[in-house]
């Protein structure tokens, strides 16, 4: 089974899940990636590591062919990436789901600020949490 984390509330910057042996990550960019709440997103990223191919009766969606998108099979389309190629063509034609490009440009601006937010954000926690343990009324 493919190992899909919610990476949701987390940021990328600091939670890393590929690196723990995750197949798929899920993300918002609502939240830190965006970082100024004029865009709505979300992400998904796929690692390409899963082999769809070698449990194509459990996956049978992305082993035999889509009629309803001139026959493709996915896995033979597109290879490692036939989870996120999938994940890009038939909601794209189902129901239009991409962004607008004002959208992007917004997220990809907050994104150009990630890694020195996220730098303040632990050090303001660190310092907060330094604090906090020598304070008098917190044990």
């Amino acid at each position: 089974m493919p190992l899909i984390v919610d990476n949701t509330v987390a940021t990328p910057y600091l939670c890393r899940p590929f690196e723990l042996g995750a197949d798929i990550v899920v993300h918002s960019l609502t939240k830190y990636i965006n970082g100024h709440g004029t865009a709505i997103g979300g992400m998904i990223v796929d690692s390409g590591k899963f082999d769809w191919k070698a449990n194509a009766t459990r996956f049978v969606m992305m082993n035999e062919p889509d009629p309803s998108y001139h026959n493709v099979v996915y896995t033979d389309a597109f290879a490692e990436a036939a989870f996120i190629g999938r994940c890009r063509v038939v909601p794209l034609r189902n129901t239009g789901a991409a962004l607008a490009p004002k959208n992007a440009s917004d997220i990809l601006i907050g994104l150009e600020t990630l890694g020195l937010r996220m730098d303040r954000h632990c050090e303001n926690a660190q310092k907060i949490a330094e604090y906090l343990e020598s304070h008098p009324k917190v044990r």
